[in-house]
């Protein structure tokens, strides 16, 4: 048995991008190999989003575990050739280089979706109905906070919500684990009032799976 306690946790949202560059192939592996078009940039233990003909790994955010010139390895297990058709998987990439913490959150942030759909697979002649997963609910997180428009991250996070821009989000948990997601962000312009004290609120929907480092 293992408990983290939340105390200590940071959040930040990605505010500085590097140049895009092309993912011009990915390999079936356990450990997924891309390969990046010339000067990417991408150094071990970076953090870059990509974007893939792989509906699983597309919008992801990921870590490069190791770099040999073009050829980036990062921990995420492409084998299925079904999930992850051979050859398909291109696109492209930007590296995250600098980040904003998200200052004067409350403890009550929370998450809501990644549930499993059902279709119904019952046949006529069935005495009980059966299902089949299809799909997950979309995946929100919702960061309360305590309102003061002059903060420094607000203007990023406010950017991010008007343009509608993927942009990034990162929790660092206070046994050393971060996890990493992409998504369009959300803003409260107008502050709730609880225990006597202005809250605002910030939400990010997530549309890729998180990754856990």
């Amino acid at each position: 048995m293992s408990i983290t306690l939340a105390a200590g946790t940071t959040v930040a949202i990605a505010s500085t991008y590097g140049t895009q560059f092309t993912v011009t192939a990915i390999t079936n592996a356990s450990s997924m190999v891309a390969t990046l078009s010339a000067s990417h940039g991408v150094t071990a233990n970076d953090i870059f989003e990509i974007t893939s003909g792989w509906p699983r790994l597309n919008t992801r955010i990921l870590k490069a575990a190791s770099v040999s010139t073009n050829d980036v390895t990062c921990a995420v297990n492409t084998t299925s050739t079904t999930f992850y058709p051979a050859g398909s998987g291109t696109g492209t990439g930007r590296e995250i280089t600098a980040w904003t913490t998200i200052t004067q959150l409350t403890k009550d942030i929370s998450s809501s979706g990644g549930d499993p759909q059902f279709a119904n697979t019952t046949t006529l002649d069935s005495p009980i109905e059966t299902q089949i997963p299809t799909r997950l609910t979309p995946i929100a997180i919702s960061l309360p906070c305590y309102y003061d428009n002059s903060l420094s991250w607000v203007s990023t996070v406010q950017t991010a919500a008007e343009t509608q821009a993927l942009t990034a989000v990162r929790f660092s948990f206070p046994n050393g684990t971060i996890l990493y997601g992409n998504g369009y962000w959300a803003y409260r312009y107008v502050p709730n009032i609880a225990d006597e004290t202005l809250r605002g609120e910030v939400t990010v929907t997530l549309t890729s799976l998180p990754t856990t480092v």
